[in-house]
């Protein structure tokens, strides 16, 4: 199985979906597009790719094929600019956007369309927004594609997730414009298509949180407290379990406003301060946004402690203009034209770029042959393997959203879903790993290696868990050694199993092996210099991981100068592992007589940890700082 065609998979979905030509390319592209798109006679845009089959119910976002370079880094600053806003970064979600707007978009109108949306969406999170102006882009942005929109009645649309998106947002604005009834219209149809679509349960998921945000608000605003209350924080558990924080500082704030108002005043405090706290930890304006809000609108005693934290300054960003677009292409283009760029030439690109030899890339994934075949295009790598590839030269797959048959697409699901195993019960972990057993054939390595993975972490024993573990790093690197770090290029998979390995070694006590895997697989991170979701997803681990070793070895000093020295920007993507990082690091300045920032970094870590559901850490934090070094935290 391998990377399917563009035409082939939309033309399934739009059978499947039981959709005319017609109806599928309506605001999209011309009827004669899509025709020469499913004839496999032109190909399609990332962004256009993505409307395309989210009309027909598919789930899918993107097919990694791109028009030109230009095309691949329009899709690829858009990406980065959604990963930085949804962990509320605001300034450097700004600078992809900006890198966008320099390329022009690629004269693509559905990558205006995304990028007007963020924009709005960066307006609206700093606080600072004209909220008649953002509601005009939004509308403007929705245009594009749906020109004669009614938005008092669009049930019978089949719509692309951009365009749920602009209208959730626009249901936002309307409420601030002091339009209600058009924001409960809008929610109100948006709840009803959202739950009849078939797209990916984490995506739809998403969606339900940003759009239960919207509805809290109006709810709050129309005093139905005990409904806003139990949606909030319905879809705040529902963030908690998918391991999605981009709704879950303003789902657990309107948890607490609710609870305000419902005569709670000490659950409303609790919520308020795990907001205040979690987003002071990831430098998010939102901490302050929510506290000038507490301050202003309720009748609340927030602690002064928690009033003398300094403020994280809100941003002023520049308003854009809207561009003439009428020139702009639908993302259709010839097919067979020299300036295509396809996975394999990405993966080249990269390759060439980070100076990685060929071998060094294969190794234990395919042969020499077959990646030459797979770069120069001849050969179509099948879609686990191309992510592996991307992988070990530091990008995430989630970055890149293939699409493979039936077997692929399960595969993905039952991974997603055992990645966040933390959350499930131990009979969904052994289900989801019985389903996974079933896909595997024999020639399926990588499907065998995260199996392996998912079965190491179900072993009672910590030597059963490492024996596991070794057996699943062999499958691609079997004579890999952790001081030659430097010479190879790991996947997420193979981070995972090392990062495993550490953390195993500290359930059998033995921390100087742990420090040492962590601190090479860190030294890795330097090396290899890999993409911030890359970065987010993997080493934030490892740095927790280390953390915990030298605090049980009482290496504190070094835990101190390790913090201090390492890029821990990962961690503002990761609210739990900024957690566990900083409930080691405040008992380590404690331990070291650095008192001055026990009580903020404790708050952090008591914040995290809150509001990732995993309150007993809390209570463990507070009453090891006050039984080991008489430190008291008042939280």
């Amino acid at each position: 199985m391998s990377v399917r065609s563009a035409g082939k998979t939309i033309r399934e979905a739009r059978i499947k979906a039981g959709l005319s030509q017609e109806k599928l390319s309506d605001g999209i592209c011309s009827l004669q597009s899509l025709s020469r798109i499913e004839s496999e006679s032109a190909g399609v845009s990332p962004s256009t790719f993505q409307a395309l089959m989210a009309r027909a119910g598919a789930p899918c976002e993107v097919f990694p094929v791109f028009e030109n370079w230009k095309d691949f880094d329009c899709f690829f600053h858009l990406k980065h600019a959604r990963f930085h806003l949804n962990s509320w970064q605001l300034d450097t979600a700004y600078e992809e956007l900006n890198q966008l707007e320099a390329k022009e978009w690629n004269q693509n109108r559905f990558y205006y369309q995304e990028w007007l949306l963020l924009h709005s969406m960066l307006q609206f999170r700093s606080g600072q927004c004209s909220h008649a102006q953002n509601y005009d882009t939004l509308l403007t942005a929705l245009h594009i594609s749906r020109p004669t929109i009614d938005l008092s009645d669009f049930r019978h649309l089949l719509l692309s997730i951009n365009e749920i998106e602009l209208l959730i947002y626009a249901a936002q604005e309307l409420l601030y414009l002091n339009h209600p009834d058009e924001c409960l219209s809008i929610c109100s149809q948006l709840q009803t298509y959202l739950s009849n679509t078939e797209i990916a349960f984490l995506e739809k998921d998403h969606l339900l949180a940003e759009l239960a945000v919207v509805y809290c608000k109006y709810l709050i605003a129309n005093k139905e407290y005990s409904a806003a209350n139990q949606l909030a924080d319905t879809h705040r558990h529902q963030m908690v379990l998918n391991g999605d924080d981009t709704s879950l500082l303003e789902l657990t704030f309107l948890t607490g406003v609710s609870s305000y108002y419902l005569g709670d005043p000490e659950a409303a405090l609790l919520h308020f301060k795990d907001v205040f706290y979690s987003a002071h930890a990831i430098h998010s304006p939102y901490a302050t946004i929510s506290r000038n809000y507490a301050c202003t609108n309720l009748n609340l005693e927030l602690p002064s402690n928690l009033l003398e934290v300094p403020d994280i300054p809100l941003c002023y960003f520049e308003t854009k203009k809207i561009t003439d677009i009428s020139a702009f292409t639908d993302g259709v283009y010839d097919y067979n034209a020299s300036t295509i760029i396809t996975i394999g030439s990405l993966i080249q690109k990269f390759r060439l770029d980070n100076n990685v030899s060929q071998q060094m890339l294969c190794q234990g994934l395919c042969s020499k042959s077959k990646l030459s075949k797979i770069e120069n295009g001849t050969l179509q790598p099948d879609v686990a393997l191309a992510e592996a590839l991307l992988q070990r030269l530091g990008f995430s797959e989630r970055e890149f959203v293939f699409w493979g048959d039936a077997k692929e697409a399960k595969f993905h699901e039952l991974k997603f879903r055992l990645m966040h195993d933390i959350y499930l019960s131990a009979d969904d972990k052994a289900a989801y790993i019985a389903q996974l057993k079933k896909l595997i054939t024999p020639k399926d390595t990588l499907y065998y290696q995260f199996y392996l993975i998912q079965d190491a972490i179900q072993c009672k024993t910590p030597k059963d868990k490492l024996q596991k573990l070794q057996m699943a790093l062999a499958c691609t690197l079997p004579h890999f050694n952790i001081g030659e770090i430097g010479n190879f290029r790991l996947s997420w998979a193979e981070l995972s199993i090392l990062n495993g390995i550490a953390h195993s070694c500290i359930l059998s006590g033995d921390y100087l092996k742990t420090i040492n895997y962590c601190k090479h697989i860190l030294i890795y991170q330097k090396v290899a210099n890999p993409d911030i979701i890359f970065q987010s997803h993997a080493f934030s681990i490892t740095l927790r991981t280390l953390a915990r070793s030298l605090y049980l070895q009482e290496h504190h000093k070094e835990l101190i100068d390790t913090f201090l020295s390492f890029d821990i920007t990962s961690l503002n993507y990761n609210l739990r592992n900024c957690g566990e990082l900083f409930f080691f690091y405040a008992q380590s300045l404690c331990e070291c007589s650095q008192f001055d920032c026990v009580d903020l970094y404790a708050k952090y870590s008591c914040a995290a940890y809150d509001i990732s559901e995993l309150s007993p850490n809390r209570t463990i934090l507070i009453e090891s700082l006050q039984t080991e070094n008489n430190f008291q935290i008042e939280y």
